[in-house]
């Protein structure tokens, strides 16, 4: 019962963003085309998004990895802190 409700919960609150930004979509493209027309070309619906390709991911995972390792460092040689706080 419980997860039925929080479950019809999250689907409401979807409905909710799609409904806004539905409305924002409307409002920016009837400003935009009321405007110049080479605003209109430089819209934000001719965006596409570029897939991550597994080099771009590895590379992702190395700066993460080497950014944990580098704070983990810090920790070992401060003279204060023996630990590392989870």
């Amino acid at each position: 019962m419980v997860v039925r409700m929080r479950l019809g919960k999250i689907v409401e609150d979807l409905k909710v963003k799609i409904k806004t930004s539905l409305r924002m979509r409307k409002r920016s493209s009837l400003s935009s085309s009321s405007s110049s027309s080479s605003s209109s070309t430089s819209s934000s619906s001719s965006y596409e998004k570029i897939e991550k390709s597994d080099s771009m991911r590895f590379e992702l995972r190395s700066r993460k990895a080497q950014k944990i390792i580098q704070q983990t460092l810090q920790i070992a040689d401060s003279p204060t802190s023996r630990t590392y706080a989870f």
